[in-house]
């Protein structure tokens, strides 16, 4: 019997049976030793956040000297100063973009999956771990329906 896989790349593959992680060292998960899988954002860049301080006090500098403004070169440096935080602001976020990591329990050691920055992938390759596991308990339940479960059990006691 074949497994259905899920999701397949260069350096990851996902099937109903195992997460397999050839890139930075080869990994191979077994699904049923994988639990509490969970998605952990990584922390903002410090470039970020020293980006938003400063825009904070450009805005609150411009703000508070509004009222004495009053030539057009002014307003226009004025104007300047409001429009540049938030388009510094999203520059910087696209640029230095948080990092996501899949954290689970792999026989009771806590692991991390899967991590990347690009989010696209990351919804991909999570979305398949949920597939894979949705597929995996209903292949069980179906064992479990049909009998053979305990007919496993008794085979794999035997080798």
């Amino acid at each position: 019997m074949s497994a259905t896989v899920f999701y397949r790349s260069t350096n990851l593959m996902i099937t109903e049976e195992v997460f397999a992680l050839w890139s930075p060292e080869p990994r191979v998960f077994v699904l049923d030793e994988v639990q509490g899988v969970h998605v952990v954002r990584g922390s903002i860049h410090p470039v970020r956040i020293v980006l938003m301080v400063v825009g904070v006090l450009v805005v609150s500098g411009v703000l508070i000297a509004w009222p004495v403004i009053d030539s057009a070169g002014e307003y226009f440096f004025a104007l300047t100063a409001l429009v540049a935080p938030p388009m510094v602001g999203s520059t910087s976020r696209a640029l230095t973009p948080r990092t996501l990591h899949l954290v689970g329990h792999h026989l009771g050691v806590q692991v991390t999956l899967f991590s990347s920055s690009d989010m696209l992938m990351f919804g991909q390759v999570k979305r398949a771990l949920m597939r894979a596991f949705e597929a995996r308990s209903r292949s069980m339940d179906r064992r479990d329906l049909a009998g053979y479960d305990e007919a496993f059990r008794k085979l794999n006691q035997v080798l």
